[in-house]
């Protein structure tokens, strides 16, 4: 017969088994609680540290956990991206947003417009939220409204300007329509013509906006795939020859054959090539323009667009991948020119982790340099 002693001790191991494996599950499931939290602070924390707002959190004792590098700019203070032990107060000198937190309750949410003196005695509109989170901690959210009214100003230059230019053709269209009615026969196929020329400068135009629209979207992203850039390049020359023919210029494309293929959007390349080919075409008076692809360091591959133009003024030159400008106005619209071309390519080259150079000289022409990576998830620094 076993003794009562065996069982009581069978018994106690059992508990005890039981009780171990029940605290091993907790442990790993803390473990992995534990490792979620870490890889989801991870990457929240890699999130704000690229947002324009600056982004401060604070502890139930009011130590600064994280302050992303818009907030260190604002407050001239640290980039923090691991918890301290460093006080608020400590961290920045700035009386105003003291203040305010200070006056602020643990649980209470406060928004309120402060100015900011800076050190050039200037100061600097900021909207500041203060908001509460769990445990006693608190996030401080900072907008520069200067980046805002920035923004408000640059979108109603955008629209004044887009305005203005669809206007310009509309005028002249039903003013030379109008006039059908009093001149004479022999005159009206002349108006006819203007009136025709008027209008595709405005299908132009509505195509380069759309164009435009399409390249700022953040919804809309490039579809990279294999494509022959020697075919693309040649497509483009192609389509364009007659046009530079007629004015006699030589147009010639040069094709590497260390970069035959490339992965990339073929619609956004596309359109950046027949952009600068066609500025060249236009632009230039006598002479030849140039279409060259080679492979540039780290296997990025080049697209360079030259032509014996007249150049670009060196005033001008920072200028001419904003919307609307044209260093030649007259020029420009008679040509057919929108002063969008350039703006549309950057834009497009910026999405597709591009980027474009110029190098001109007023009187021997201008030269425009397409660099793109040949992995399309690498970006190339703009230059």
């Amino acid at each position: 017969m076993f003794e009562p002693s065996f069982f009581i001790a069978a018994i106690i191991a059992a508990v005890l088994g039981a009780l171990w494996l029940r605290a091993r599950r907790k442990w790993k499931d803390a473990r992995l609680e534990l490792f979620n939290e870490r890889r989801e602070s991870i990457a929240l924390r890699r999130i704000l540290e690229h947002l324009n707002e600056g982004v401060v959190l604070l502890g139930d004792r009011k130590h600064v956990l994280f302050a992303n590098q818009a907030a260190a700019t604002l407050l001239e203070a640290q980039l923090v991206l691991e918890p301290t032990e460093s006080p608020f107060a400590a961290y920045t000198q700035n009386q105003v947003l003291l203040g305010l937190i200070s006056r602020t309750a643990m649980g209470e949410t406060v928004r309120q417009s402060l100015e900011f003196e800076k050190d050039d005695e200037q100061s600097r509109s900021v909207e500041v939220t203060v908001a509460p989170l769990s445990h006693g901690r608190r996030v401080v959210v900072l907008q520069d409204l200067r980046v805002g009214a920035l923004v408000d100003k640059r979108r109603r230059d955008f629209v004044a300007n887009a305005s203005h230019e669809l206007k310009t053709p509309i005028a002249a269209i039903i003013g030379m329509l109008d006039l059908l009615d009093v001149v004479d026969n022999s005159k009206r196929a002349e108006l006819l013509e203007r009136a025709r020329r008027n209008a595709l400068s405005l299908a132009n135009l509505t195509d380069d906006l759309l164009r435009l629209a399409r390249a700022d979207d953040p919804g809309w992203k490039p579809s990279p795939k294999l494509l022959h850039l020697g075919d693309l390049l040649a497509e483009v020359v192609d389509s364009l020859r007659d046009r530079a023919e007629q004015k006699q210029l030589t147009l010639t494309l040069t094709t590497d054959s260390a970069c035959r293929e490339l992965i990339a959007d073929h619609f956004s390349l596309h359109t950046v090539v027949q952009n600068l080919v066609l500025n060249a075409v236009n632009y230039t008076q006598e002479g030849s323009i140039q279409v060259e692809s080679s492979t540039g360091a780290s296997g990025i591959v080049c697209i360079a667009v030259r032509d014996t133009g007249p150049g670009i003024d060196p005033e001008a030159l920072p200028h001419i991948f904003e919307r609307f400008f044209r260093g030649d106005i007259a020029h420009s619209r008679a040509s057919g020119g929108t002063g969008l071309g350039l703006a549309i390519v950057r834009n497009l080259l910026r999405r597709m982790g591009g980027r474009i150079s110029v190098r001109s000289e007023p009187g021997v022409g201008s030269e425009f340099l397409v660099e793109l990576p040949t992995n399309p998830t690498r970006r190339l620094p703009t230059t």
